[in-house]
């Protein structure tokens, strides 16, 4: 059995995916690039509103973290969006057709009351699934335990910025320019999910926290 972080992909973006990956298979010869280019932006929104926006929109007002996690959410957008427009937007489908592989990669498939849901999830050693797991179950619980939670979460952090920004430009090729400004992005994202953790986390007290580790929790799941 694996385990993963999962959360429900919306229909626009299943049906988005799924049509890229069909047309890949049938080995359509109609560019792909600038579906690619829709699909990759809408993956990102919902990446940075599970990850980010969905914690801000469930906080009280004055929580001292929401407003930086507000703006950091829409520089990882603007960021990645641009990035996503001038580096797939120029390239063949020959280029691009790893890049479906990835995305093939980071859809799971879950049954949930008889009926089957697309979900955008990536793999987690299975030892840090039960330490996370353990930690967020108590938190949510309403046991005040900061310093393992942010330990978890600066983990999670990493790897998801791995999953999701990391091995998706891997599975490209990019010219120099390409290639530094991926690397000037990853670098300050990377930075920037840093400091928004170590800010959040030793701020969440009582019903924040259990409301944060209740909602991380239901993205960790097995199959």
């Amino acid at each position: 059995m694996a385990s993963y972080f999962a959360f429900p992909a919306s229909d626009r973006l299943r049906d988005g995916s799924l049509t890229l990956l069909e047309n890949f298979e049938q080995g359509v010869r109609e560019p792909q690039s600038r579906l690619f280019v829709e699909v990759g932006q809408i993956f990102t929104d919902e990446i940075v509103d599970a990850l980010l926006l969905n914690i801000v929109r469930s906080a009280e007002n004055n929580h001292s973290g929401a407003k930086i996690l507000e703006q950091f959410a829409g520089l990882i957008k603007s960021t990645v969006h641009a990035l996503i427009k001038q580096v797939l937007g120029k390239m063949s489908n020959d280029e691009l057709r790893p890049l479906a592989g990835y995305m093939r990669k980071r859809r799971l498939t879950l049954t949930q009351n008889g009926q089957e849901k697309d979900y955008i999830a990536f793999e987690l050693p299975a030892d840090f699934h039960a330490r996370f797991r353990a930690v967020l179950e108590k938190c949510a619980q309403g046991e005040n335990l900061q310093p393992e939670l942010l330990a978890c979460m600066e983990i999670f952090t990493e790897k998801a910025h791995t999953a999701f920004y990391d091995e998706s430009l891997g599975a490209i090729k990019l010219g120099f320019i390409g290639r530094k400004m991926a690397d000037v992005g990853g670098a300050a994202l990377r930075k920037g999910s840093q400091a928004a953790t170590k800010r959040l986390i030793p701020d969440l007290k009582g019903e924040e926290l259990k409301e944060f580790s209740s909602y991380f929790l239901l993205m960790l799941v097995s199959n």
